[in-house]
């Protein structure tokens, strides 16, 4: 039963009808006295007042009479007469009016914030409207207006409990009062304001009520209003602390290393108010780097530290979106839940507001790009923000002013103290060598490294090696814990799902390119286009270092490869690895035309490459990326199947004449072995391939094979009658005889190609015959002869405009000279062949030209110019001038008379003479033999 609105009653959810209006009215008065007698006057007075009806007393009789009747179906509800009177009988809590005031007693008696609110509430949801309903008069005035102070007064008591639990969001909700309950109204708009992260506003708001009350009324604030004046402008919580939350997670006790990322962590976040974001590609540790950092500098943030795991690339999860964050973020600095905001702008801005004034670090970890950071900065100049991420977020660095802090992976110190910190020192000492492998299978990562360690530890008594051992078996797999936190594959996939369709192709088609890494074009002839090569830098599953080249990390590489083989059809593998063996072919080519361009005989046709076409400035420019993609394309060859055989052949003849000069002599006879192995029998193709590795054999002083390699080579040239082959292979039998003494077989050889060379027509082929005759005729001491066939050498190349020709041809002239005694003469071409050698990258030439040069020496001068050679001859594996070195050094100081130096040298080349079956053999052991007698002491 209700009169704190339309006067009504409802039973059983029904509601009754109880007549009209003035008969709600008679209804109204008992009820508000219920169990209490009315007496006949009052009734009349209250309902009627000065305008009561002729006969007051039957419509009063009339009225009740009629409300029995509506109230009979009500169990516990009467009207009776009593003493001149009526009452009305019931439960007073079944009347809305005395239900309401018992609430509220029942609430002011209560401790218990939450208990009490909920009372409030109960009591002031009572109310449906304007009380009394229709009833007008003067005593229904009187009450209606005590009624609804009482609602007043209730709504203020139950605001500041309210306020108390942190729900300002509902007081806000409660429109200011004016008059004496106005100040404390406005004190709980003002209060709740504040604590609803809007400061400014509520200073607002306390100007404008002070000046009301100085204006209006010429008083100032009350205690409670200017306390609060003054709590917002200390930025002071209630009990005048702020909320300091430290949501930090524990530092990594195995963190080790990383000490100049630390430092530069310090330098970065020095400033208030600095944001510095830590990227690098998954498993590197990045999360570990920023908890350590900022655990070591917990005193620096006296408001405390957020921390927000944004799962920008989680392996089992979608990325936290910022508004979750933001609502966790805004309950740690104490907003309660009902009064955080639900649009996303005003989360923000409350936060902001929250964090304008605090020194606060927000650490946002595992974030996935710009957008996702950007609503979680704090406001004002005084918080530190410390982001990790894959991605680079060149947006947040160029808006924001972040630093930047790209992380790599641990140098192999770092890398090992991590592993000997996880595994202990004894381990490692025990198992140098598998310890070792385990590094260098992880690359670094510290991920794959924890994951080896864990393996370890997890079993007692595991040695090493059987990890190293997996791990040489199939590195992934070993690298997966069977839990998506702890697998390798499992973080490099978190990275994959985030790129899309277009990259999500690149990436894959990257596990192609070997482990030398790839440049823009040859990326634009792989994938179309060089677009997913900026995306894929920033999601950091690649690394352009130097500019222009682009690598990944071993272990992303096997990860491409292994989804190229899931993903990708054979046919589509396969148009992409010719598509990326064309390029290397073409552009390749293209590089050898400048390094010597008057032997196009000797590189076969290729096609156009798919990006873009080459344009090499120079002769420098040329060798300069042959020496940067040698490494790429010999890895593509020796992984090529039989389905590329055609590129891998093509691929050995373009690269020939490099892989000679340049004296890469294992690496020409891999990818020469390859291509013979791929050629058909009988082919020009077998005979050149076949001449390649002859070649490559004989740099490397293993003349028998050479020679048998050559001689097959000559038979195809000879049953094809193929000059060119002829030519090239004859130079190099007879360079086989040369080097075992064989003059007279030698010269006979060399004339054949001379003569061959002639019928090619080809001028480069015969100037180098010439030059070759030139120098055999030199080492047979014809010297004079020699210059003969030197000098139309040289003319041949003049008019080439050759250097690489002129290099050797200079250098046999100063042999040439220096036999005939002519020293300062040899010395200037001795000189120039160097000079040559050097600006074209002939190696061969060069340390040939320091060998002969030395000859010509005596003393220091010589020493010096035979060491220079020995160490270009041992990098380059040339054993025979290795040997020649050796010889010139230990028969220099034997001429000396220190025999003692001279003995080791002259040691090392008896037996690299012994092993080429070289006559100059003979001369070492003589000198040798000499050494040993009576009187001489080595």
């Amino acid at each position: 039963m209700g009169v704190l609105g339309p006067v009504e009653v409802v039973a059983d959810g029904v509601r009754l009808d109880v007549g009209h209006a003035r008969q709600r009215d008679v209804l109204a008065v008992l009820l508000l006295d219920v169990a209490r007698v009315v007496p006949v006057e009052t009734l009349v007075d209250r309902v009627w007042g000065d305008r009561p009806p002729a006969q007051p007393r039957n419509a009063l009789y009339g009225y009740v009479s009629r409300l029995r009747r509506s109230l009979a179906p009500v169990d516990g509800v009467t009207i009776e007469r009593d003493r001149g009177g009526y009452v009305l009988l019931a439960e007073p809590r079944a009347v809305d009016v005395h239900r309401f005031e018992s609430l509220l007693e029942r609430a002011r008696k209560t401790a218990e914030d939450d208990v009490a609110l909920a009372l409030y509430e109960e009591a002031l949801a009572l109310w449906r409207g304007r009380p009394l309903g229709e009833l007008e008069s003067e005593w229904a005035d009187g009450v209606r207006g005590e009624l609804e102070y009482k609602y007043e007064a209730a709504v203020l008591d139950r605001n500041d409990r309210r306020l108390r639990i942190g729900a300002h969001a509902a007081v806000l909700a409660e429109p200011p009062s004016d008059g004496v309950a106005g100040e404390r109204a406005a004190a709980q708009r003002i209060e709740a304001l504040y604590l609803d992260g809007h400061p400014a506003d509520a200073l607002r708001e306390y100007e404008t009520f002070r000046s009301h009350l100085a204006e209006e009324l010429g008083t100032d604030p009350g205690p409670r209003l200017r306390a609060l004046h003054q709590r917002i402008l200390t930025g002071a919580g209630p009990d005048g602390d702020r909320t300091a939350p430290r949501q930090l997670p524990a530092a990594p006790p195995s963190f080790v290393g990383r000490a100049e990322e630390l430092a530069a962590l310090d330098r970065m976040l020095a400033a208030r108010g600095a944001v510095a974001v830590i990227s690098g590609a998954g498993g590197l540790g990045k999360t570990w780097l920023a908890v350590r950092w900022a655990t070591d500098n917990v005193t620096r943030f006296p408001d405390g530290q957020l921390y927000g795991d944004l799962r920008g690339f989680d392996p089992a999860h979608e990325p936290v979106p910022a508004v979750r964050v933001l609502r966790g973020f805004l309950g740690a600095l104490g907003v309660s839940g009902t009064s955080i905001p639900s649009e996303p702008d005003e989360l923000a801005a409350l936060y902001r507001s929250l964090t304008a004034q605090r020194r606060l670090l927000v650490l946002l970890d595992n974030a996935r790009d710009t957008d996702h950071v950007v609503p979680l900065l704090p406001g004002g100049s005084s918080c530190s923000v410390l982001v990790t991420s894959r991605h680079g977020f060149g947006g947040l660095l160029t808006t924001h002013g972040a630093s930047a802090l790209p992380l790599r992976t641990l140098d192999e110190r770092q890398a090992r103290e991590l592993l000997e910190h996880k595994v202990g020192a004894a381990g490692l000492i025990e198992e140098p060598e598998a310890g070792q492998e385990i590094l260098r299978q992880c690359g670094g990562l510290s991920l794959a490294l924890a994951i080896a360690a864990a393996r370890i530890a997890a079993q007692p008594g595991r040695r090493l090696s059987s990890v190293a051992a997996e791990l040489r078996e199939s590195r992934l797999d070993a690298l997966d814990t069977g839990e998506l936190s702890a697998s390798v594959r499992a973080v490099f996939s978190a990275s994959y799902r985030s790129l899309d369709s277009q990259c999500a192709s690149a990436f894959r088609l990257l596990g192609l390119v070997p482990d030398g890494g790839i440049d823009r074009a040859a990326a634009a002839a792989l994938f179309s286009d060089t677009r997913p090569l900026r995306a894929l830098c920033a999601a950091n599953l690649l690394e352009e270092n130097p500019p222009g080249r682009f690598r990944m990390h071993d272990l992303v590489k096997l990860y491409a490869a292994e989804l190229l083989a899931e993903t990708d059809t054979p046919a589509d593998r396969l148009a992409a690895s010719t598509r990326l063996f064309e390029h290397y072919l073409s552009w390749a080519s293209a590089a050898m035309g400048r390094l010597s361009p008057h032997e196009p005989y000797l590189r076969p046709r290729t096609a156009r490459s798919a990006g873009p076409q080459p344009d090499f400035a120079d002769h420098e420019d040329a060798r300069a990326w042959l020496d940067t993609e040698r490494a790429t394309m010999l890895a593509l060859a020796d992984a090529a199947d039989t389905s590329l055989a055609g590129q891998v052949i093509r691929l050995s003849a373009i690269l020939w004449r490099y892989l000679d000069v340049a004296a890469h002599y294992h690496d020409a006879l891999l990818l020469h072995t390859t291509a013979l192995a791929l050629t058909p029998p009988g082919t020009a193709e077998q005979g050149f391939a076949g001449q390649a590795v002859g070649m490559a054999l004989f740099r490397l002083g293993r003349y028998d094979e050479a020679a048998g390699h050559l001689e097959q080579a000559l038979s195809i040239a000879l049953d094809r009658r193929d000059d060119l082959l002829e030519s090239m292979v004859r130079n190099g039998l007879a360079s086989v005889d040369d080097m075992r003494g064989r003059r007279k077989a030698a010269r006979k050889q060399y004339k054949l190609a001379l003569a061959a060379a002639r019928r090619t027509g080809h001028a480069l082929l015969e100037g180098i015959a010439l030059c070759n005759l030139g120098e055999h005729y030199s080492w047979c001491g014809h010297h004079q002869a020699a210059i003969g066939f030197l000098e139309q050498s040289g003319g041949i190349a003049q008019d080439l405009g050759s250097a690489g020709l002129g290099a050797p041809v200079l250098a046999a002239l100063g042999s040439a000279y220096a036999g005939l005694g002519q020293d300062d003469k040899a010395t200037r071409h001795f000189q120039r062949a160097l000079e040559f050698a050097r600006a074209g990258g002939n190696t061969n030439v060069e340390v040939a030209t320091l060998n002969e040069f030395a000859a010509t020496k005596t003393g220091a001068e010589a020493i010096e110019l035979y060491e220079d050679a020995h160490s270009l001859a041992q990098r380059i594996g040339h054993l025979h001038e290795r040997a020649r070195a050796h010889h010139g050094i230990g028969k220099t100081h034997y001429t000396s008379g220190n025999h003692v130096e001279a003995r080791p040298h002259l040691e090392a080349a008896l037996a690299a003479y012994t092993e080429l079956r070289a006559p100059e053999a003979d001369d070492v052991r003589a000198l040798l033999s000499a050494a040993r007698q009576p009187g001489l002491t080595c």
